[in-house]
């Protein structure tokens, strides 16, 4: 996958499009949120950086998964794009963010519950710490 600056509204914008991978579908209602809903202004970019940031995204794992199988959800792919984000504050955005994307289909899925679970284990923070954002 590609880098982005630590903090920055890209690497913000990463985990909420692998929020929205987790699943291991492109949900039409999970775009429609990204279009529709101020998403992408709680990350600090604009929604059409959004949407190129999820399909950046969905063409790293494409390119990785030509040379080799590919799990999205792998620990050390996880453990990277977390150590992105170092700012408490926006870390507690990333995961309020990617709780309402994952929800939006109308079910919490396996995916999107293990990847919300690493991060929020990896940044020591609760649920509780998000009803604040």
């Amino acid at each position: 996958m590609r880098s982005y600056s630590q903090n920055s509204p890209e690497a913000l914008a990463r985990l909420v499009a692998m929020a929205i991978l987790a699943d291991g579908r492109l949900d039409n209602r999970e775009v429609d949120w990204i279009k529709h809903n101020d998403t992408a202004a709680l990350l600090g970019v604009d929604r059409d950086t959004l949407i190129q940031v999820l399909l950046d995204c969905c063409r790293d794992v494409i390119n990785e998964a030509e040379q080799e199988r590919v799990f999205l959800l792998e620990d050390h792919r996880l453990a990277r794009l977390a150590d992105d984000i170092t700012d408490p504050a926006l870390r507690r955005v990333a995961l309020s963010a990617m709780l309402i994307i994952a929800k939006t289909d109308g079910s919490v899925s396996e995916g999107e519950q293990s990847l919300l679970r690493f991060l929020m284990s990896r940044w020591d923070i609760a649920l509780e710490d998000l009803a604040a954002v």
